[in-house]
């Protein structure tokens, strides 16, 4: 039997299997191929690599459950249409799911948990609605802020439960680094159609980062020591040239020179055989 992790994975893998176009394995969701022509038809889009590691790059537990769905909102933000919408509602609808109970069985109080799980849903019906093919779709009926929280406007609330995270910053450090990428990510919510929303919404992720700072210690001025990946001097390879380079440099120099002087004794001797024909024909 699989443990959570393996399942949590092929869970993130089924998410961007959604997306595959219609009518490949990954994007079929209603019945399958029933020829064995349409079987052996080649797949058309691309497929989830099972080896792909969309988890595990984050210490806070929050980030790192909500890693494949700031990916896929990037993706989605990029695609001018989405056939199967309502494969990919489903499936993101089945990852919040499992990601409340993971952050749960963790042991989040239940501010944070609520916290967490409005901005998540704000973050990615946002994404949707801002395109085209969004807002005429099932996504907009089906709101995820309305199946998880029965709400369908939370650009408000989600900064009001924002600001109430900062009055106690310890106690809510992840989910207040969760809403800290989101809003870089692209969570507007109210700032998207407030007067000067976007200086606000900048204020605002610098004080985030500012708080976030204070807490998880200051970041590193390098990320890494470059020096061992400098060759030193003494090292290196020096240019060498062959034995035979300085008699072509010889040889060059004489044929330039030369050219030089023939070209000159060209000259006077055009000018000598003159005179002498101006003095022949006197």
């Amino acid at each position: 039997m699989r443990n959570a992790s393996n399942d949590r994975q092929d869970d993130n893998t089924g998410l961007f299997d959604a997306m595959a176009k219609p009518g490949t394995a990954a994007g079929r969701s209603v019945t399958a191929p029933n020829t064995r022509a349409q079987a052996q038809m080649p797949s058309q889009g691309y497929r989830a690599d099972p080896d792909f590691k969309l988890r595990g790059g984050y210490a806070n537990p929050m980030l790192d459950a909500a890693a494949p769905l700031f990916g896929l909102v990037i993706r989605l933000r990029t695609l001018d249409s989405l056939p199967n919408i309502k494969a990919v509602h489903q499936q993101v609808r089945n990852q919040i799911h499992t990601i409340r109970e993971e952050m749960r069985q963790h042991g989040y109080e239940h501010a944070q948990l609520l916290a967490y799980s409005y901005g998540l849903c704000l973050y990615i019906d946002g994404a949707v609605m801002e395109r085209p093919w969004g807002k005429a779709s099932c996504w907009s009926q089906e709101p995820l802020l309305s199946i998880f929280h029965d709400e369908t406007w939370g650009g408000e609330k989600c900064f009001t439960v924002l600001s109430r995270l900062m009055q106690e910053p310890k106690r809510y450090l992840d989910a207040l680094e969760f809403m800290y990428f989101a809003l870089c990510l692209g969570l507007k919510g109210r700032y998207a159609i407030a007067p000067n929303g976007e200086a606000s919404l900048n204020a605002l992720i610098h004080q985030l980062h500012g708080t976030i700072r204070e807490l998880r210690g200051p970041t590193p001025e390098h990320v890494c020591d470059p020096y061992p990946h400098v060759t030193p001097r003494n090292l290196r390879m020096r240019r060498q040239w062959p034995s035979w380079s300085p008699l072509l440099v010889s040889a060059g120099a004489m044929a330039v020179a030369y050219s030089i002087y023939s070209y000159r004794l060209h000259l006077i001797t055009t000018e000598v055989l003159g005179s002498l024909n101006g003095i022949l024909q006197q």
